[in-house]
């Protein structure tokens, strides 16, 4: 065979699978499917007015919807949302875009997970915003087979919005979760322990009290003669509520048994108070704690929903923070060491008496009758 024909013969098989390729990427798609694919997924959708957000799967339901301003979770007695998932939800759904049609027609939603009923029944997303409302269908995933690797259609999930056809998005949707447990805010409290000026304890008939001055520096409000902080253990306790977090929203009849002898932590801003109740571990929950929280003065709105009237179960070592002893943060200060008292019945020592050193002997006082021997040999010589 000749090097033309070799050549040509590459030739042909390369218009082949380029042909191959293309058929596949557009996976059945009709004719004008690559331009309705550019833009974006919902593009009716204006997410700055989006007030309501319900996520509905075959398992379970969440409503997230805005309460006097404030993002809540209507499966948790409108507890507050999650802002930081909230506002990744919302930002993957408005920058979703050039999604490749795959099915114009409606007769084989079952095949790509979209069909309302069944066992694989879709998780919808009903954006309510000020056009109207707005469902998002979210169904299988697409892994490409090994043999379509490189002329099959792209991985993604199958969606479809409203009524409209199948549509393959590139990368799934972060965040789209029906389950309510997975929306409440889990952070209680997030002060700056610079901020915090006094706290008091009180644990098992024992109380204490710490202010920070100007200079940083810390000092025992009622300190006993002689008594002094411990820098380090009050350090601990002023962060305590730094990154403070619950595992767990306790209904009020099954923690009331648990603060019958509660411990209390209050801590004092500038600007407000938050007062904690230190419930009794709960061996059944991992020893973790309850605790209920009071705050009163210049408290954000979104907190004041979180906290008023609920209990938390917080984990063990958040809650040893708040519970803290008085001799873990007072002790005695360390006294000067005193001299030996003298024994009893002690003989006296005798004075000592200092002995004078003996004094350098004169020099020889010369005789005069006896002439020196330099004398003696001047009278010699001739």
């Amino acid at each position: 065979m000749s090097k033309k024909t070799l050549w040509m013969l590459a030739i042909v098989l390369a218009v082949l699978s380029a042909a191959v390729w293309w058929n596949g990427r557009r996976a059945g798609a009709p004719d004008g499917a690559a331009a309705a694919a550019s833009g974006r997924l919902l593009p009716g959708v204006d997410m700055a007015t989006v007030r309501a957000i319900a996520l509905e799967s075959a398992a379970a339901t969440t409503r997230l919807a805005q309460v006097d301003g404030v993002w809540c979770v209507a499966e948790k007695d409108n507890y507050p949302v999650d802002l930081r998932r909230l506002r990744e939800l919302i930002q993957a759904l408005d920058e979703t875009e050039n999604a490749q049609i795959a099915d114009e027609s409606a007769e084989r939603l079952a095949e790509y997970g979209l069909a309302a009923e069944g066992a694989e029944a879709p998780l919808r997303i009903a954006l309510e915003h000020a056009a109207g409302t707005t469902t998002l269908s979210l169904g299988k995933t697409r892994a490409p087979r090994q043999t379509e690797a490189y002329w099959g259609p792209p991985p993604g999930r199958y969606v479809r919005v409203d009524a409209g056809p199948v549509r393959l998005i590139k990368d799934d949707v972060p965040g789209a979760e029906a389950d309510p447990a997975q929306w409440w805010d889990r952070a209680l409290l997030d002060i700056d322990p610079a901020d915090v000026r006094q706290v008091e304890v009180a644990s098992e008939g024992e109380s204490v009290a710490i202010e920070r001055g100007e200079d940083g520096a810390f000092a025992l409000a009622d300190a006993a003669e002689g008594e002094e902080v411990q820098t380090a253990a009050a350090e601990r306790t002023f962060a305590a509520l730094r990154g403070l977090r619950a595992e767990d929203i306790l209904a009020l009849e099954e923690a009331e048994a648990a603060f019958a002898d509660a411990a209390t932590y209050a801590a004092t801003t500038d600007d407000a108070t938050y007062r904690i109740e230190i419930g009794a571990a709960q061996a059944d929950r991992g020893n973790g704690r309850p605790v209920r929280i009071a705050a009163t003065g210049a408290v954000p709105a979104a907190t004041a929903k979180k906290l008023a009237g609920r209990a938390f179960l917080i984990p063990p070592y958040l809650a040893d923070a708040l519970a803290v002893k008085r001799d873990a943060l007072a002790r005695k200060a360390e006294a000067p060491p005193a001299e030996p008292a003298p024994e009893e019945n002690a003989p006296e020592a005798a004075p000592t008496v200092e002995e004078e050193s003996p004094s350098p002997a004169p020099p020889p006082v010369p005789d005069p009758a006896v002439p020196a021997e330099a004398d003696q040999g001047e009278a010699a010589a001739p």
